[in-house]
């Protein structure tokens, strides 16, 4: 299709392709394209149904467009894209005049000005999302790779919460500027836009009926297919409790464009508690909640405990004005995720059952039987991770735990 007649003012275009050029495009000679990745998953050992899958979704992208938008990438200057959507620039368009007349054809077109998350609102965000979008499968988020030009781009993201029903609360924002792979030059990744995958699936729905099983077999949750939409019926809690706004403001103001000293960025390290002992983008753990655990909770071994005394397990320590020493656990490993470091998430451990927790220091059934405990023993220990995995089985709590152990 030309520019100059997908901008035709008495031409609707669908949400869906407009959602997709919003969130991603290329102005690249005499055309303009946005396109979709088609990734495999290693958790799921199925080709033949990969293979399939991939044709019923070029299928369902046209579908989703009302017309015959997409293709497979036959373009040799088009890198990393499975399917692709492509205008002919007749407008010779640059990428700022393009954005804004995408912009005014949003504004101006029927589905916009809808009160509720329509179902016209719903391809938008499709489109925006889905396209170049991956399932964690460690923790329920939806992520895609963010590109940046300018500034206008992380804007968009505002576009979306303020006219989409898209709630910040939802929103998780991974820049990787000041982490040491990308300062040393040796993985230069773009920062990611993440939304939370239970929201996602229940009010927004996939299209892809491969994420689909990925979503379904990670996470334990039965798809409804309603058309060619793939709902899932998943209790929708608000996963992040990062404040987005601010650290995206954070983002445009102090990283966003800067050719940074090292200095800097060991000080930006700092001040978003980076931890330079570990990997990249970890973080100082909160020093006040495992304070607040170690003096106003019993002395007492979560996992052990009705097995074990204390004084069988462990010792009385000065520090500790003469209580007896306990390590603090974070029941579902942290790593690099610091929504996860919340006093809900911690548990009090003799020295013996928290170095049996370490990965790999003790066979799956001892430290299976352990974590279990812990859950058992601990009501709010159980109802987070009911919350961050999505599930009230103790047996796929556990398991999920475990896999995850650092």
């Amino acid at each position: 299709m030309l520019v100059s007649k997908f901008f035709n003012e008495n031409l609707q275009i669908s949400p869906f392709v407009l959602g997709a050029f919003f969130g991603r495009f290329v102005v690249q000679n005499d055309y303009i394209y946005t396109l979709s990745t088609y990734r495999s998953s290693e958790k799921i050992d199925d080709k033949i149904f990969y293979k399939q899958s991939k044709e019923n979704y070029l299928n369902a992208l046209n579908s989703q467009s009302n017309g015959d938008f997409w293709e497979i990438n036959h373009y040799k200057t088009i890198k990393r894209a499975e399917f692709v959507c492509v205008l002919q620039n007749d407008l010779n368009l640059n990428n700022d005049e393009f954005y804004a007349k995408l912009l005014r054809k949003i504004f101006l077109s029927d589905f916009f000005l809808d009160s509720d998350l329509s179902e016209a609102k719903k391809k938008f965000i499709r489109g925006f999302f889905e396209l170049r979008g991956s399932i964690d499968t460690t923790r329920p988020l939806l992520t895609q790779d963010y590109f940046y030009k300018n500034s206008a781009e992380i804007k968009r993201i505002h576009f979306l919460v303020d006219n989409f029903f898209v709630s910040e609360n939802e929103l998780n924002w991974n820049f990787r500027e000041l982490q040491n792979q990308f300062v040393s030059g040796e993985n230069k990744r773009n920062t990611q836009l993440r939304i939370n995958l239970f929201w996602y699936l229940k009010n927004i729905g996939l299209i892809n009926e491969y994420k689909a099983k990925i979503a379904s077999e990670i996470y334990d949750l039965t798809p409804n297919l309603i058309g060619e939409i793939y709902y899932f019926d998943c209790g929708v809690q608000t996963h992040g409790k990062a404040k987005f706004t601010e650290r995206v403001n954070f983002y445009l103001n102090s990283v966003f464009g800067k050719k940074l000293s090292e200095f800097e960025i060991k000080k930006l390290r700092k001040d978003l508690e980076f931890n330079e002992n570990f990997g990249e983008n970890e973080f100082w753990r909160d020093a006040n909640i495992i304070k607040f655990m170690r003096f106003n909770t019993p002395d007492e071994c979560f996992a052990c405990k009705k097995i074990y005394n204390i004084k069988d397990r462990s010792f009385p320590s000065k520090p500790l004005n003469g209580r007896y020493y306990t390590e603090i656990h974070h029941v579902i490993s942290v790593g690099k995720d610091k929504d996860l470091d919340v006093l809900e998430n911690l548990a009090k451990l003799c020295p013996v059952c928290h170095r049996a927790l370490k990965k790999g220091a003790s066979d799956e059934k001892v430290q299976k039987d352990l974590i279990c405990e812990i859950l058992n023993s601990n009501p709010q220990n159980l109802e987070f991770a009911k919350i961050i995995f999505q599930n009230e089985n103790l047996d796929i709590l556990t398991d999920k735990i475990w896999q995850n152990l650092k």
